[in-house]
């Protein structure tokens, strides 16, 4: 019975070793190719705006696929599409490095993307579906955790990998998590989302609504504004087509009845949009005001992130003592205070706009893990992969929403403050969110 126990007890700590690093792989590789762009832009003898579609084409995917794999895993087992997303992330990295060309390489980072969008929404479904409180708790603080560590290590070793061996090792590297095949095949329960497979037909109209959403939300707000329109018609669309019956409906818009679900993707939204933002105007100062080099960029961003990441295992801590309400409003506050360290005095040091940038990652990391353990509390059991799936989908929007409308602010002020005062009033209404209690309904 002992060795049983221990069996077990083991068997969930590998399984949870593999989910980190899956979603670890998936943030580093997110970031990892942002700090070649300019290398990649000179080999491959493109342009600027050719090269930006790498960056794009790879947002894109992964923010559509992070809903689709959620809404699959209802359908086919989450121990295959795990699998699945991480052999087609390896073939696209295969690709990316034998490829000479720009189609080629383009076409190796759409696949990879393909693959990669399903590590963070897959992982914590089965962290949500297979594990007992104590290690799901555990598990969604990790994974939170990874999100700060993966940006940072991502930056770092993206700068190095370039400076050595180019750019096409970064694919190389990549192709690494292949090795989780073996992780996720002998550790990952059989099974499916609600631990029932779904036999009403797939929604591929509410596939097709969402598709036209996600790509005019993220072209729009990138490069053409009225691509907006299109946004506002598609959510229409979905909203008209969630009276539909007979199917599993693509998008339930029943679990944004819940306004505890509806403020936690609010919130979480507009912190992975100034996290993201960071990372795209941290280096433009640091490089711009102080002349800084890549690599040291790179060894900043990956100390402060480990950082980060030992500040959401303290938070996992301070649950037992602090309700994670007062903690969100704590947090939400540091990273206001971060921002008008950068506003105020980011200009006059480096030393300064360092602390400032520690204080948004340390409350980015802290957010994730009180809104990753708290979100599953709002959404209904038997909606869980479908509400995990949405929260996904719009920590991906903010996530490509912070650079897009970071750099088309600075076409409007090359006055990199003008750029962290709109992170710093978003944030302003995150904290509103935060202290507001719900109107009570009896």
């Amino acid at each position: 019975m002992i060795k049983e126990e221990l069996f077990m007890k083991n068997r969930m700590n590998y399984l949870i070793v593999t989910l980190c690093f899956i979603v670890l792989s998936g943030v580093i590789n997110a970031i990892l190719f942002n700090v070649a762009l300019e290398d990649m832009t000179k080999d491959l003898s493109v342009t600027s705006s050719a090269i930006s579609w790498i960056v794009i084409s790879y947002t894109l995917v992964i923010t559509f696929g992070s809903i689709t794999y959620s809404k699959l895993s209802s359908y086919i087992q989450i121990k295959k599409l795990l699998m699945i997303g991480v052999f087609l992330f390896t073939l696209g990295s295969v690709i990316g490095y034998l490829s000479n060309g720009y189609i080629g390489v383009l076409i190796g980072r759409i696949i990879q993307a393909m693959g990669g969008s399903s590590f963070i929404a897959l992982s914590m479904i089965t962290a949500n579906q297979y594990l007992p409180l104590a290690k799901r708790n555990v598990t969604l603080t990790l994974i939170g955790g990874c999100l700060s560590l993966g940006s940072g290590f991502g930056f770092l070793m993206g700068g190095i990998l370039t400076h050595i061996w180019g750019w096409p090792s970064l694919f190389l590297f990549m192709s690494l998590t292949l090795l989780t095949v073996f992780g996720l095949y002998y550790f990952v329960p059989s099974g499916y989302a609600g631990n029932e497979k779904v036999t009403k037909p797939f929604d591929f109209s509410g596939l097709f609504y969402l598709l036209l959403f996600v790509i005019s939300f993220i072209l729009g707000v990138k490069l053409n504004g009225y691509l907006l329109i299109l946004s506002v018609l598609s959510i229409l669309l979905l909203g008209l087509h969630s009276k539909k019956q007979g199917v599993l409906l693509f998008i339930d818009f029943s679990v944004f009845r819940s306004y505890s679900f509806n403020k936690l993707i609010l919130i979480s939204f507009i912190n992975n949009a100034a996290m993201v933002a960071i990372l795209f105007l941290f280096p433009l100062q640091a490089i711009r005001t102080f002349h800084v080099s890549v690599i040291l960029i790179g060894l900043i961003l990956c100390s402060i992130s480990i950082v980060g990441f030992l500040i959401s295992l303290l938070v996992r801590k301070a649950v037992y003592f602090i309700s994670n309400k007062k903690l969100m409003v704590i947090s939400i506050g540091v990273q206001l205070i971060g921002f008008g360290i950068l506003i105020f005095l980011g200009l006059h040091s480096m030393v300064m706009i360092t602390l400032g940038v520690l204080f948004i990652y340390i409350s980015f990391s802290a957010l994730t893990v009180i809104i990753n353990i708290e979100i599953p509390h709002t959404i209904e059991k038997e909606k869980m992969s479908m509400g995990i799936g949405v929260y996904n989908l719009f920590n991906f929007l903010g996530m490509s929403f912070g650079p897009s409308i970071s750099s088309r602010l600075l076409e409007i002020s090359s006055n990199i403050n003008f750029s962290f005062s709109f992170f710093a009033g978003l944030l302003i209404l995150s904290f509103v969110l935060s202290i507001v209690k719900q109107k009570s309904t009896g």
